[in-house]
């Protein structure tokens, strides 16, 4: 990944906190940005995101992320963003409140089986506390079923075919079919703000609670099925068969039945098969997840 000078860093920074930075600390799963925990003079941190794109970045994000805050979900205050050329690129900052803690996903193997349950059970609650935010606009990123293409499903199931075998392909073109079944002959699902990568990754624990949830570049208005298939296809394997913890989370403050409406099964194998056919290759335990997803949902509809 390119990196952004650190001169450019500590001007973007000393202009939005009004403080020179000590340290640089690199941060793991920024997704597709840069992103640093910077130290501040006077024993004070905030946490950097630096995307490179040709438009203005982050600004719808820090847009959701307040209204999220407003109905008490735990996630960072974005102090301020930068738009600025560098090199005939324009470089986005957004500048935001550290928030301590470490990602759920880190801490699974050192937590025991009650404490992990009650993390995810207050995790649901807090997506159900997402998806009360009733968005009046199209912010963020919105997330469509939309029917496969056959160019599209003849290029995945290949990818799999090579990798695995005929078996496997014809799992691929039994996801495809269920979508188009799914796609016209059900009515459109309900809309509200999701958050768009909803996983333990995104969950920050300190001090045995949830106390964040970051990574909100996926946020936007779409069916609260989207967040609820993002867990079932990218939790983990500790967790990715927990979607019932979720759900009774989530019960504490709305009913998931009627958020999911039936939908998430779609919107599982849709990102599965997104999934499989990427291009840089997803991990061999998380291309084995996407095909037992779409196995799982197409061989409960054959049945």
């Amino acid at each position: 990944m390119v990196t952004t000078p650190r001169s450019i860093i500590d001007s973007v920074v000393r202009s939005v906190c009004g403080r020179d930075v000590e340290r640089l600390v690199p941060l793991a799963g920024g997704g597709m940005n840069e992103t640093y925990r910077v130290e501040l003079a006077g024993d004070h941190a905030v946490v950097v995101r630096i995307a490179r794109q040709d438009v203005p970045w982050f600004v719808d994000e820090a847009d959701l992320m307040t209204q999220a805050r407003a109905v008490g979900v735990p996630t960072a205050e974005v102090l301020g963003l930068e738009h600025l050329d560098h090199d005939g690129q324009l470089l986005s900052f957004s500048v935001q409140q550290f928030l301590p803690g470490r990602s759920l996903d880190e801490l699974i193997g050192e937590l025991s089986p009650a404490e992990l349950e009650r993390l995810v059970l207050d995790a649901g609650e807090i997506l159900a506390r997402v998806h009360s935010v009733d968005l009046e606009d199209q912010r963020g990123v919105r997330h469509v079923l939309r029917l496969p293409e056959e160019h599209e499903i003849i290029q995945v199931a290949g990818i799999v075919r090579d990798a695995l075998s005929s078996a496997e392909a014809a799992v691929v073109e039994r996801g495809a079919d269920f979508l188009r079944q799914q796609l016209t002959t059900r009515g459109a699902p309900p809309v509200s703000l999701v958050h768009g990568d909803f996983c333990p990754k995104n969950l920050l624990i300190h001090d045995g609670a949830v106390a964040g949830i970051i990574d909100w570049e996926f946020a936007g208005r779409t069916a609260p099925a989207y967040d609820f298939a993002q867990w079932e296809v990218d939790a983990g394997d500790v967790l990715q068969d927990r979607l019932d913890l979720v759900r009774r989370g989530y019960a504490r403050i709305a009913d998931p039945e009627s958020a999911e409406a039936g939908w998430t099964p779609a919107f599982a194998v849709d990102w599965a098969l997104e999934k499989l056919g990427w291009k840089n290759p997803a991990s061999p335990a998380q291309f084995r997840r996407c095909l037992d997803v779409i196995a799982r949902y197409t061989t409960a509809v054959r049945r």
